[in-house]
């Protein structure tokens, strides 16, 4: 069974430094996963990205397989 979330050396920025520089995770199939950090850390970006809110500079993301978005039918966050 692939993996839940698979991100590999994401980067996002605003237009100063990253708000998530080289964020590498695997966030396994019917496991809980949580981010974890202190403000300004990217977790929101990071979620975005994998929802299809917000798109990468680099790196690349797979939800369920897909592209991030494509999976919109079997995700949900809040």
């Amino acid at each position: 069974m692939p993996p839940a979330v698979l991100i590999e050396q994401l980067v996002v920025g605003y237009g100063g430094p990253p708000a998530v520089a080289g964020l590498s995770l695997t966030a396994d199939s019917g496991a809980v996963t949580a981010l974890v950090g202190p403000n300004g850390a990217g977790k929101t970006t990071t979620v975005e990205v994998c929802l299809g809110l917000r798109s990468p500079d680099a790196g690349s993301v797979e939800v369920l397989g897909r592209p991030p978005g494509a999976a919109r039918e079997r995700v949900g966050a809040m």
